[in-house]
């Protein structure tokens, strides 16, 4: 099984700090030296942080020595090449390409590249939640992660992210002439295709992949599905 795991920006930032500091001292920091680097006066919010990473199973530590903290080998060796860090864009609505350009992230999920279908550059990969059920039979479910690259360049039958006045749809996507047709996919539900100048509609990005809302443990998630199968959730 893969795993991926949500890490908020203050996460990010402490474990990108425990890295970076053992790496070039070649032992942990103290949480004392953490909260001075850190910018935080609060000893109680960094160990807040440190528990998040460890429970999350990026770090562990061991309560009784100094310099404790060590990040896994795996997390270290992984994330460089085999695992990457997505955005996750939390808005609903217009404001979603606000928040991207703005670069104002509030959370992170950490996922296999094999979920960006082997583009080498992740700087344009973001993740949206999907609310509502009218994509089921693309095998997208309300609470789900999709992932997305943040791109205007879509062709007819992508699955895309669309911002439409002050809502952020996700359909599957086709244009005939000037005409743009965000097409719902669920043969169960009464959804019709919502249909727009191809001036009044704004592409925010193309879906790559879907991960899941409903298995997790802790906070970590142990599937995922690089496929809009709709099957695949029940192999």
């Amino acid at each position: 099984m893969n795993r991926f795991v949500t890490l908020t920006s203050a996460q990010k930032e402490t474990l990108n700090v425990i890295e970076t500091y053992t790496n070039k001292h070649e032992y942990s920091p103290t949480v004392t030296e953490l909260a001075k680097i850190l910018g935080l006066k609060s000893l109680r919010s960094v160990g807040q942080r440190i528990e998040a990473l460890e429970k999350k199973g990026l770090i562990t530590r061991d309560r009784f020595k100094h310099r404790s903290i060590t990040i896994l080998n795996d997390v270290k060796s992984q994330l460089p090449s085999d695992l990457i860090q997505v955005p996750v864009i939390a808005s609903a609505g217009c404001d979603a390409m606000e928040v991207y350009a703005e670069q104002s992230f509030g959370e992170y999920i950490v996922v296999d590249k094999s979920l960006i279908g082997g583009r080498k550059d992740s700087a344009n990969i973001a993740a949206v939640r999907a609310v509502g059920d009218s994509m089921q039979d693309a095998g997208i479910y309300s609470g789900d992660y999709v992932i997305v690259e943040v791109t205007g360049e879509v062709e007819n039958g992508d699955r895309v992210v669309a911002i439409l006045g002050n809502m952020a749809v996700i359909k599957r996507y086709s244009r005939v002439d000037e005409v743009v047709y965000l097409n719902p996919e669920n043969s169960y539900g009464t959804y019709h295709p919502i249909v727009v100048r191809e001036e009044d509609s704004r592409i925010f990005g193309k879906v790559l992949s879907i991960i899941p809302g409903t298995e997790w443990v802790d906070d970590i998630k142990i599937e995922y599905y690089t496929e809009l199968d709709p099957n695949s959730r029940h192999r």
